[in-house]
């Protein structure tokens, strides 16, 4: 029996269109011959807070052909589909290019930048298999099932520092070789110019609207963090123009000034699979390139801080990690034989200073969700969708802990100032 509380509604009822004929046409991407399926079992792609924009289901599909009709095999495949169930999700997600821009990203970026990589001897991985896609309604994208190969999500806990460095170091890479393209006007990658904040109004998004009210309302409540507030509410009016423009520096017509590349978008905690063997990682996959852009790398690295980083890591390992990172692009570029100027290190932490306002939105409307993300009894959906459950969520102590430590630092450090 499937225990229901652990997953989204959505996934627990398939659209119709996910039938046996269906499976039969994907099939003819895995197979030589014509497919007749024989069975098929679908489930919840992951757990409930694994995700949010997308609905996943794993397929296992059992199948025979013709020159071989006794033989009876298997394919598992995990689906993402556009939301499909009436409501404030599919409102909201149908507003943006999800899926093309994923789909974009499997089948001419992320190719083209593995290859570069192997050019410099470099074998690294940067997504699962891409199996099958559709852009138009009902957009899907199907992926090979990592778990055949070992890999498990991260579950109920924050990520480990080896974990952290391994994602990091893929996204330097990632980074870098599309620096380079970048320079070189490559039209995939430079077109790849709308992403969470330019796709629409951040503010449909109600978590966004209220979000910063509502934490103020709860850090009101405490005396030794009620001081903050007018700091906040010096900026706040700031956060999301200056957030926005960031975004749209990337597009054709804008003046760059600065470092860019392609930055992945959504890198945090639960968008990374592991592999583990005799209690060592040995590889760590990054997943959902549905909102990847093309702009300054301050938009992954900042949104890292907040949302890929532990609160350990974040109040003892910031400067080491972003050192981690930086030279790991800088030596991807030298490996590529790229001759142009390799960014520095102080020219990286210039980009992160100079788009202040968009680590401090993060930090004040996105931190809820990395104590959501690990949590076994959270509800990321309620979160975002509802206002007593997001007030809930603020008011976790060990959220309001690392505030304690967070906000004088990024006090001491210019944050605040407009």
């Amino acid at each position: 029996m499937v225990n229901n509380d652990l997953y989204n509604e959505d996934e627990l009822n398939p659209p119709d269109w996910l039938n046996e004929t269906f499976f039969e046409k994907i099939l003819k991407n895995v197979e030589t011959e014509n497919a007749t399926v024989t069975n098929l079992l679908l489930r919840p792609g992951t757990l409930k807070n694994d995700h949010y924009a997308s609905v996943l289901f794993r397929a296992k599909v059992n199948y025979t052909v013709p020159s071989q009709p006794k033989e009876e095999r298997e394919q598992s495949f995990i689906l993402k589909v556009e939301p499909f169930a009436d409501g404030y999700k599919k409102d909201i997600v149908g507003d943006l290019s999800l899926f093309q821009t994923e789909i974009i990203m499997y089948t001419k970026v992320l190719p083209k930048i593995e290859e570069l990589l192997r050019r410099c001897g470099d074998d690294t991985v940067l997504g699962p298999k891409l199996v099958a896609y559709n852009s138009t309604a009902p957009s899907y994208v199907i992926f090979e099932d990592l778990a055949l190969k070992g890999y498990t999500t991260i579950g109920h806990r924050h990520t480990s520092l080896e974990e952290v460095r391994t994602a990091l170091l893929k996204l330097a890479k990632l980074h870098a070789i599309s620096y380079k393209l970048g320079l070189e006007n490559d039209n995939v990658i430079t077109s790849m110019d709308k992403g969470s904040m330019n796709s629409i109004d951040p503010n449909s998004f109600e978590f966004i609207k209220i979000g910063i009210e509502l934490l103020k309302e709860v850090i009101s409540e405490h005396s030794d963090l009620r001081e903050f507030i007018p700091h906040i509410e010096a900026v706040e009016h700031l956060l999301l123009p200056k957030s926005i423009e960031m975004f749209n520096k990337g597009s054709s017509g804008a003046k760059r000034d600065g470092i860019f590349v392609l930055n992945h978008g959504d890198f945090h905690m639960k968008n990374v699979m592991i592999q583990n063997s005799d209690g060592k990682l040995r590889d760590l996959m990054l997943l959902d390139y549905q909102i990847s852009v093309f702009g300054s790398p301050a938009i992954d690295l900042h949104y890292a801080f907040t949302m890929m980083y532990s609160p350990e890591m974040r109040r003892d390992h910031h400067d080491e990690l972003l050192y981690f990172y930086i030279t790991n692009f800088q030596e991807t570029l030298r490996k590529s034989e790229y001759r142009g100027h390799i960014p520095t290190n102080v020219e990286f932490r210039q980009e992160l200073e100079k788009h202040r306002y968009w680590g401090l939105f993060l930090l004040l409307s996105f931190l809820i969700f990395s104590y959501s993300f690990s949590d076994a009894d959270g509800d990321l959906a309620k979160v975002i969708e509802d206002k007593a459950e997001q007030k809930k969520q603020l008011r976790d102590p060990r959220l309001l802990n690392e505030l304690r430590e967070l906000l004088p630092k990024f006090l001491y450090n210019g944050y605040f100032e407009y």
